[in-house]
């Protein structure tokens, strides 16, 4: 009885393995079994079977045998069937020979599993002959010379050196020439970009603020104060209304700003200004302390009202006469005079 069991057993694995190898094939071909000697061939390697096998595909190296070298391999190709239950596994080996025989190709080993099943399975190909031949000898022709090797064409990327270095002793023989030349006339070799430049408006409300916060009438520097003070106005009416009223009398400046499209309110409170400077230069005034920050007051109000002024080109009318010193003083209010001693000093009138 338990020989008939262990019969048994024996024909079911025997029947459970070849219906693997029914489900399974390995296949292996050549492009031509007979070939001269340093000519190249494909080797066409071919797995099928279920979709849900695990492949171990075999991996040659550099040679199948001694004789036969492999030179090229491409990638592994999976082709499904329509159902999606069987695959069709596929590679090409690029080979070749340089010795002369009949050589065998052994057989490929495929080996694969179930899924869930540890048990290794195997697949192999069959033997390949390939048979290599050398070139037919005359050998009662004369003996000739070996044939030069053939030029191969000059690329670009041969060339792209030189052309690199020459470009390169190019661009460095102009930098030198630049360099002496540039020294020659004692400039700078490289030139430093200017900074951004503020507009006129920025530069003048900057400048008033600062002069705000150095308190140069509270210090007695009276006449210093209403100079600066015009210069910035001067300066900011040269940059936004292209006039050079460092230039010009207080006439002459009020004369060029009647020409654009300032507003009135904006002309009065510059002409204010300029006034009580030039009172305070010319006609030794010593203005109250209020007078000294509403000057301040009107300059900054006239650049903030003349920012988005059109700036026509504007004519100067030369014709305005100065008025003259004597006639200034005589608008000045008793209390507000002052006087020069012999030593320079200015003492206020009572």
């Amino acid at each position: 009885m338990k020989v008939i069991t262990n019969i048994i057993l024996l024909l079911i694995v025997v029947f459970w393995q070849l219906n693997l190898n029914a489900q399974t094939e390995a296949s292996v071909s050549i492009d031509t079994n007979s070939i001269l000697v340093g000519d190249q061939i494909n080797l066409e390697l071919l797995f099928s079977g279920p979709s849900d096998f695990v492949v171990e595909w075999p991996n040659p190296t550099d040679t199948i045998i001694s004789e036969i070298e492999i030179l090229a391999k491409s990638k592994i190709d999976t082709v499904y069937s329509e159902d999606k239950n069987t695959m069709y596994l596929r590679q090409v080996l690029r080979i070749t020979s340089f010795d002369s025989g009949y050589y065998a190709i052994p057989p490929f080993h495929f080996k694969y599993k179930q899924p869930g099943d540890q048990l290794i399975q195997f697949a192999e190909t069959e033997a390949v002959l390939l048979e290599v031949s050398t070139l037919p000898v005359d050998v009662e022709q004369e003996i000739k010379d070996i044939k030069k090797p053939i030029e191969a064409p000059y690329t670009f990327r041969e060339a792209l050196p030189w052309i690199i270095g020459f470009i390169l002793a190019i661009a460095f023989g102009y930098f030198i020439y630049y360099y002496f030349k540039k020294r020659k006339k004692a400039e700078p070799v490289f030139k430093v970009a200017p900074k951004r430049k503020l507009p006129s408006h920025q530069i003048a409300l900057d400048a008033l603020e600062n002069l705000r916060y150095k308190k140069v009438w509270q210090s007695g520097q009276i006449k210093e104060y209403h100079t600066e003070l015009t210069d910035i106005i001067r300066e900011y009416i040269f940059g936004r209304f292209n006039v050079h009223a460092l230039e010009l009398t207080s006439d002459e400046i009020m004369s060029a700003i009647n020409g654009t499209a300032t507003n009135d309110q904006a002309k009065n409170k510059l002409r204010q200004t300029l006034l009580l400077a030039d009172l305070v230069k010319f006609a030794k005034m010593q203005p109250l302390p209020l007078e000294h920050d509403s000057s301040l007051n009107n300059a900054i109000d006239f650049v903030k009202e003349t920012i988005h002024v059109t700036t026509p080109e504007i004519e100067i009318d030369k014709s305005v006469e100065k008025t003259e010193l004597k006639e200034i003083q005589e608008t000045i209010p008793e209390d507000h005079k002052v006087a020069e001693t012999e030593d320079g000093k200015e003492v206020k009138d009572v």
